[in-house]
């Protein structure tokens, strides 16, 4: 990694930013910033330490928290279809394995989203580059996705199901959904800098997106061409794959997985490119 010389003139705002400066991808391959934040995994791992130990202070639950939650949104969702429709067999599970994943993916983006801004005093001042920020975020969030995990062992346990032979792409289905969170962090941390009425939107986005995959209902529920046009969207068959792996009968083909695919390594390579891109306009804005 190499660093930008201060300026002889200027002001001290000025050369401060000259001074911790990573060069952006017109001068530094993306290959490069992607080395350059692995050799800096251990601030990282301390960030994301951090992090978690931030969220869970001064908490009489702690990690009951993250528990209690998803558990939460489980039995809502429940009482909900039990009340105003005819539920699926073993909703409980049905709902659990698809809104866990999907609140890991909904929690990062909001939560990325300022992950500039909020350490702008970091970012001005330490030489670090600049992506390791909405990694953290990302980072967090995975940890509270495992940390609930414990909620989908029970459900499944009380309805006596058990792991089907598509839990062999559950690893798959993890790393495509990393993907996704690390690429939409990247790209709206630093869209959000420059154009501030980013974070205003997102909510009202995530909130949209939340009725447009299969989390409250199969895709096999909705028309051959609707549900075709849903597959586009990389989460559809990522929440295909964590439902399959507990319920087999709702398998929606390998069409969405491959979307998924295609479309995690779009949105992975998007985000650490307009990442690139922004730097400098961000910089200018902390």
């Amino acid at each position: 990694m190499e660093e930008v010389a201060p300026p002889a003139h200027g002001s001290d705002y000025e050369r401060a930013h000259y001074a911790t400066t990573i060069r952006t991808a017109i001068g530094l391959p993306l290959a490069d910033r992607v080395v350059a934040v692995w050799q800096r995994r251990e601030v990282l791992r301390t960030l994301v330490e951090r992090g978690l130990q931030q969220k869970y202070a001064n908490s009489v639950l702690g990690y009951a928290w993250s528990l209690l939650e998803p558990a939460m949104f489980i039995a809502t969702y429940f009482l909900l279809l039990k009340i105003f429709h005819k539920s699926y067999p073993m909703y409980p599970l049905f709902i659990s394995s698809a809104i866990l994943p999907w609140q890991w993916f909904a929690s990062t983006v909001t939560g990325s989203t300022s992950a500039l801004r909020s350490n702008a005093r970091l970012i001005t001042s330490v030489n670090l580059p600049r992506e390791i920020y909405p990694l953290t975020d990302v980072a967090v969030r995975a940890v509270e996705f495992a940390l609930s995990y414990p909620v989908l062992l029970v459900v499944a346990l009380v309805y006596r199901a058990r792991p089907s032979g598509y839990m062999a792409l559950l690893p798959l289905a993890l790393v495509l959904e990393l993907m996704m969170c690390i690429g939409v962090a990247l790209l709206l941390s630093a869209l959000n800098t420059v154009v501030r009425d980013i974070q205003r939107g997102i909510g009202i986005v995530v909130r949209v997106l939340f009725y447009l995959v299969p989390v409250l209902y199969p895709l096999s529920n909705l028309s051959s061409s609707f549900a075709h046009a849903l597959s586009y969207n990389p989460m559809v068959g990522i929440l295909v794959i964590q439902r399959a792996a507990w319920m087999p009968q709702y398998w929606a083909g390998w069409h969405p997985v491959l979307y998924s695919i295609v479309g995690s390594v779009i949105v992975l390579f998007a985000g650490f490119s307009v990442f690139a891109r922004l730097e400098s306009a961000v910089l200018k804005e902390l």
